[in-house]
């Protein structure tokens, strides 16, 4: 238990130290305005995009351009749609929306597909905190695509069994 604790100290640590050298590198090409960011927007059921926004504040601080939406079953197609695209308003300043939805085929996902008539924007299911951690210190000078396809691997390689990455292995009888 030691090892997984300090193995997750240091990852942490890790990570508070690449966003600050992020930081301070600028990025490469565009640098016509201040802060080039694609918005970032959480769409779910109940109260997971809260928890998982305010859970990554808690181990990086506060994430620029971030909003979240929490679909409840009493609520009406059209009101989560009129929400998500307020939402999106909000966060977007011309470099785009990555959307960012719990599960592929539920209602939070069925709803952002809608969006995809707007040019700018790129929905990523499955999302947990290794995505946000990685869009916390990723996101400037990059393209939505590019975006999109970062917070998709990031969301995938954070998937393991710990035993694996521990070194441990059970004990046949």
């Amino acid at each position: 238990m030691k090892g997984a604790i300090a193995y997750l100290e240091k990852l942490t640590h890790f990570h508070k130290l690449r966003t600050s050298i992020h930081e301070l590198v600028p990025s490469k090409g565009k640098m016509s305005r201040e802060l080039e960011m694609v918005g970032i927007l959480v769409v779910s059921h109940g109260k997971l995009a809260e928890v998982l926004i305010s859970s990554v504040q808690f181990l990086v601080g506060n994430l620029q351009r971030i909003k979240r939406v929490s679909i409840w079953p009493k609520d009406r197609e059209k009101e989560i749609k009129d929400r998500i695209q307020q939402k999106m308003a909000e966060v977007d300043d011309g470099d785009g929306v990555v959307i960012l939805t719990d599960v592929l085929g539920g209602t939070p996902t069925n709803l952002c597909l809608s969006f995809f008539k707007e040019e700018k924007v790129e929905v990523v299911t499955g999302v947990n905190m290794p995505m946000l951690l990685t869009l916390s210190s990723y996101r400037k000078g990059k393209s939505l695509r590019e975006i999109g396809k970062l917070v998709k691997k990031s969301g995938r390689r954070s998937i393991v069994l710990a035993k694996e990455v521990l070194g441990l292995r059970r004990k046949r009888r």
